[in-house]
């Protein structure tokens, strides 16, 4: 009986652990600037942040700016929107595994870079191909 609880609370702790090494593995980070009820006030909030697109969730729009996997390249985007003086959070959401092969390559590139224009190129592709996975 005592091995019986034993192996339960083991198990229990391993699961955990499991369960939470599984979905962080699919988890995205979005720099949101902005968050609207109305999406005439989001698109021109957009506006200001050329290439941002607009995330509609729970009822809001959301105006997210930049996109990442990598905890690296997460850093390096907080950098480069702070020294830009873009004031954002970070809000995480989950996505599919195929979309996060697809992040891989943009991401690999981002990681190697600190020429703004090439933040900037992979900025904007990442966030249009999230565009397309919304759809």
């Amino acid at each position: 009986m005592i091995g019986g609880i034993f192996a339960f609370l083991f198990y229990k702790d391993i699961k955990k652990e499991v369960v939470a090494l599984t979905t962080k593995e699919n988890t995205i980070s979005l720099f949101q600037v902005g968050v609207f009820e109305q999406i005439e006030n989001a698109k021109n909030y957009q506006e200001l942040y050329a290439p941002a697109i607009i995330y509609n969730t729970d009822n809001y729009y959301r105006v997210i700016v930049g996109i990442s996997y990598h905890e690296e390249n997460k850093v390096k985007l907080e950098s480069y929107f702070t020294n830009k003086g873009i004031k954002y959070i970070i809000k995480e959401i989950k996505v599919s595994d195929d979309f996060i092969k697809k992040m891989e390559n943009y991401e690999v590139i981002l990681i190697k870079t600190n020429k703004n224009e090439v933040i900037d190129n992979i900025n904007e592709s990442m966030l249009n191909m999230f565009l397309g996975y919304l759809q």
